[in-house]
């Protein structure tokens, strides 16, 4: 105690706040390790010493996401609960007294000065008020309506609480509910009545008026303006607010509550300070079970998607309404009554099992009212096509389509979302003469009845140009141009984080990579990726995509160091999220086993190549076009291992797969022949090579014309062969067709397919 401290009154507290520090056991409590007097009689305490910064010091200068914001805090709130559960009242939380050390290279907050500074001082040190004439105890930015009263009498546990919210708010938007230069010029009791009568704005209401100083603090936070606000949007200001409540029986009701709250933030269970409403506890509590994560929330969209349209057009209103608290209610009780309590978290409970007795309880139940069903039978097929069963998800979209058709019309917004669905899932299928009139004709109508700019046309623009890209179809002649534009319009309609527009982007980097524009295809890779991890999650089907693409180039250009990282990360999230035989796990496997191949390490590569091959044909069927990529790449492995009698049937069987698929015309069928006939020469089978490779340069000469890239490759395969075989007439002959240099025709045949 200071000189000029030692009255008897300070002298009592000091020592029974030195009591009962010394109770206090907990890691993130700063340790008491000895008290007692000096000679002259003065208390003392010692005391670990915490060397770091405050938590709002540490934060911004590690620039700590969100996420790393909220979980630092947890330790804070149960530091804090145990000095409740001790009796000890801090009455002096902020971020000067949370200081963030190091402990084997992770952070560890530790909670500091419990009760001292109030029995230690009598004047203004920091930013901490002692009055002379009462007991109002603290710091004014942080403190709580009651301990704000002079008497301070009436003040419990709570009073810490809302101190906890307080330093939260800073936290999270980096600045603090009221302005502190305002509150601090103010007389005690305007100070006062600030405090106890006014409400403090909403974090993201607060963050939007803070002009330049929000560019900063969104990048202190890794992140921009736009995406902070909308993270502070709702549910994560739901937790301050709560905690800053002024009437303090609304508050939490303790410090470990708070803390379980920001727990179910992290972990995307319902909020205690949520709302009370079904929907949103329904739509919390299914993301608890990660096995049934993507299909549940999936069908959760529909209510959104009815409030969205009835907004717009409102003589759908009340159908809307109606529709939407229809699904509602099959979701509670049809669809999550179907698992038992007791067995909700066993092996045998798949989102499967859930989604397939939802659909037997569908037969019969919705007699006389179709629009509802078309809409259960929607998100039902939503689910199992992200789920990777696409036979299950048929049935459902082809009913939605007929009841919508027969209801609504041909060219309801509705019928044509279930033809739009319906045409992509066919798409996914490689069934292209089912999906491109399904397709071709929703985009038309869309752009129609909607406009060009509408989510819905967008939505539409993208699938069609991805039949066209992928499949050869001549819906559009200039695929390129249809993804730039979509990407274009729907960064201005919807904005860059929106799910069509990543699709949009996707499309286009694959037209860049499948035409060797590589810089440009890795530009947007990367940049594709950065945003739909960010905005969509490490999870999602389109993050995952921008990571085996980006992965493929880098493949491409013989960069395997840098490929193998992203191959690794998407096979471990797959296999986690989505299970070892959904297509997308299918091709993070196939990816991991180019890898190998790449390293040298065949074995490896042969064995996992060969088990994507073996699932993609159970799963997606012998003649789709992952299916017949796989055994193509197999094809490779066996014709460089010089295994030619294994590697020529797989040859034969993708060559009569991409003919029935894409057609004779397409570049992937001819890319295919030619290997074949490369693979007849190396095993010098001279006359069949020569065969084949006059064939495909007159179909290419005929499709292409002569200058094309793949007529000129074809003609460098005959020079070769010629070469080898010593046909020298037949050499000098074919070489007066040739315009593109030789050394320039590897780089050709090099280009991937698309």
């Amino acid at each position: 105690i200071k000189l000029g401290m030692d009255t008897k009154q300070v002298i009592s507290r000091f020592g029974a706040e030195r009591q009962a520090l010394a109770m206090m056991d907990h890691p993130n409590i700063a340790k008491v390790f000895d008290a007692g007097a000096t000679d002259t009689g003065r208390p003392y305490f010692v005391m670990e010493l915490v060397r770091g910064l405050t938590v709002t010091e540490y934060c911004d200068k590690n620039k700590l996401n969100t996420q790393e914001r909220l979980a630092l805090l947890i330790p804070v709130c149960n530091a804090v609960q145990h000095a409740h559960q001790k009796g000890i009242i801090h009455r002096d939380i902020k971020p000067s007294n949370i200081m963030v050390t190091l402990h084997d290279g992770k952070p560890v907050p530790k909670v500091i000065d419990f009760g001292i500074a109030k029995a230690t001082n009598q004047r203004l040190t920091e930013r901490t008020v002692f009055t002379r004439y009462a007991e109002m105890i603290g710091t004014p930015e942080y403190m709580s309506p009651e301990q704000a009263e002079m008497s301070g009498l009436d003040v419990d546990t709570r009073t810490d609480i809302y101190s906890l919210g307080v330093v939260l708010y800073e936290l999270l938007t980096g600045v603090l509910p009221f302005d502190p230069h305002t509150l601090r010029a103010a007389a005690m009791g305007e100070i006062q009545r600030i405090i106890r009568e006014e409400e403090p704005p909403r974090p993201s209401t607060r963050f939007s008026t803070l002009g330049e100083r929000a560019q900063e603090i969104a990048a202190s936070r890794c992140t921009n303006i736009a995406m902070l606000t909308k993270r502070l949007h709702r549910e994560l200001e739901w937790i301050p607010m709560k905690a800053m409540r002024k009437d303090r029986t609304r508050r939490y009701r303790s410090a470990s509550e708070l803390a379980d709250d920001i727990g179910n933030y992290l972990n995307g269970a319902p909020l205690i300070a949520g709302p009370e409403s079904t929907i949103y506890k329904l739509r919390k509590s299914m993301r608890r079970n990660r096995a049934l994560v993507m299909g549940l929330a999936a069908i959760l969209a529909v209510v959104v998607v009815g409030v969205v349209v009835s907004t717009v057009f409102a003589v759908r209103a009340k159908r809307q309404a109606m529709i939407s608290q229809a699904v509602a209610d099959f979701l509670t009780n049809d669809l999550l009554g179907s698992v038992a309590p007791e067995k909700a978290k066993s092996p045998e409970v798949t989102v499967h099992s859930v989604l397939d007795a939802a659909s037997k309880s569908l037969v019969g139940k919705f007699e006389g009212k179709p629009l509802i069903e078309a809409s259960i039978r929607e998100k039902l097929a939503e689910t199992y096509r992200k789920l990777g069963d696409y036979q299950a998800a048929e049935p459902h979209l082809e009913r939605a389509y007929r009841i919508r058709a027969e209801q609504l019309g041909e060219e309801d917004i509705l019928t044509l979302t279930s033809v739009h669905q319906l045409g992509r899932l066919y798409l996914i299928q490689a069934r292209v003469d089912d999906a491109e009139p399904l397709l071709v004709g929703a985009w038309k109508k869309r752009r129609r009845l909607l406009g060009e700019r509408h989510p819905d046309t967008l939505t539409s623009a993208v699938q069609v140009a991805y039949l066209s890209f992928i499949f050869g179809s001549s819906a559009v002649s200039d695929v390129e141009g249809l993804f730039a534009r979509t990407v274009e319009t729907a960064r201005g309609v919807l904005g860059d984080e929106h799910v069509v527009t990543l699709d949009a982007m996707l499309g286009l980097s694959l037209v860049y990579f499948s035409s060797g524009r590589h810089e440009e295809a890795e530009l947007l890779f990367v940049r594709g990726l950065e945003t739909a991890e960010r905005a969509l999650s490490a999870e999602h089907e389109l993050t995952l995509q921008f990571m085996n693409s980006l992965a493929l180039l880098h493949l491409s250009r013989r960069e395997v160091g840098q490929s193998i990282p992203l191959v690794t990360r998407t096979f471990e999230i797959s296999q986690r999220v989505l299970g070892h035989e959904h297509p997308t796990t299918i091709h993070s496997m196939f990816m991991r086993g180019l890898t190998y191949a790449f390293q040298g390490q065949i074995d490896q590569a042969e064995s996992m190549i060969q088990e994507s091959v073996q699932l993609s044909r159970r799963i997606l069927g012998d003649e789709h076009f992952w299916t017949l990529f796989y055994t193509q790449k197999l094809a490779h492995i066996y014709r460089d291992l010089g295994r030619y009698e294994d590697a020529e049937p797989l040859f034969v069987k993708v060559i009569e797969g991409q003919l029935r698929l894409r057609g004779e015309a397409h570049r992937d069928t001819q890319l295919i022949i030619t290997e074949l006939g490369k693979m007849y020469v190396d095993n010098g089978l001279h006359d069949a090579a020569e065969q084949l490779f006059i064939e495909t340069l007159e179909r290419r000469q005929l499709l292409l014309g002569e200058k094309d890239s793949l007529t000129q490759a074809s003609i460098a395969d005959l020079c070769r062969l010629y070469e080898l075989s010593g046909q020298l007439d037949k050499l000098k002959t074919i070489q007066l067709r040739q315009t593109v240099p030789q050394d320039r025709v590897g780089k050709l045949r090099d280009t991937p397919g698309k």
